[in-house]
């Protein structure tokens, strides 16, 4: 029987930008999409907070648990030439979901996570480079062994709601950009 893993995740939004078409993660160095480090996850890891470094951030603790970060179905090319023998297809996008559902903080201007969720996913088409990772907890740092989900993708509009006796939250469903990193093992 698999062990449950309660409150063992972690989620970090980390600043991507574009060099000739490869995302970089944006930490101290950049490095490109295909070989995360730990030292620029936990450049964004260890901030949980709108002061101080607001382009990234540990976001954890703001996310509810209703969380769809994962794959999906790939797009595939099933285009065959007159001389092609058999049902040959092959994957052309690697999709996925990321909708993440967040506290809103009922004092806007309160430095805490649920206001970094809010800033980070404010604007529209920011490329952020969602980090994700099982079996620790969210403060535990990023180091050589772990395993970590990339996925790359940019913010959309978000979604408030409000519902009497319930939480405030913020609704923000990613645009994914087709880039999966799945189960990358950390070399340092």
């Amino acid at each position: 029987m698999p062990k449950l893993l309660a409150a063992n995740e972690t989620v970090v939004l980390i600043p991507t930008y574009e060099l000739n078409g490869v995302p970089q993660l944006i930490g101290d160095t950049t490095v490109p999409f295909s070989a995360p480090t730990s030292a620029v996850i936990n450049k964004w890891l260890n901030n949980y907070s709108t002061s101080g470094l607001a382009n990234g951030g540990n976001i954890s603790q703001a996310i509810k648990d209703d969380i769809k970060l994962s794959q999906t179905a790939s797009d595939t090319d099933k285009d065959r030439a007159i001389t092609s023998f058999g049902k040959a297809e092959a994957p052309t996008f690697y999709n996925f979901q990321a909708a993440l559902n967040g506290f809103a903080d009922a004092d806007q201007t309160a430095t805490g996570v649920f206001n970094l969720f809010r800033d980070l996913t404010f604007g529209v088409d920011a490329p952020y480079t969602i980090a994700q990772r099982i079996g620790y907890k969210y403060n535990v740092e990023a180091a050589a062994g772990q395993i970590w989900n990339f996925f790359y993708a940019w913010t959309d509009y978000q979604i408030w709601a409000y519902a009497d006796d319930a939480n405030l939250t913020i609704g923000e469903t990613f645009v994914p950009k087709n880039l999966v990193n799945l189960r990358y093992t950390l070399g340092a």
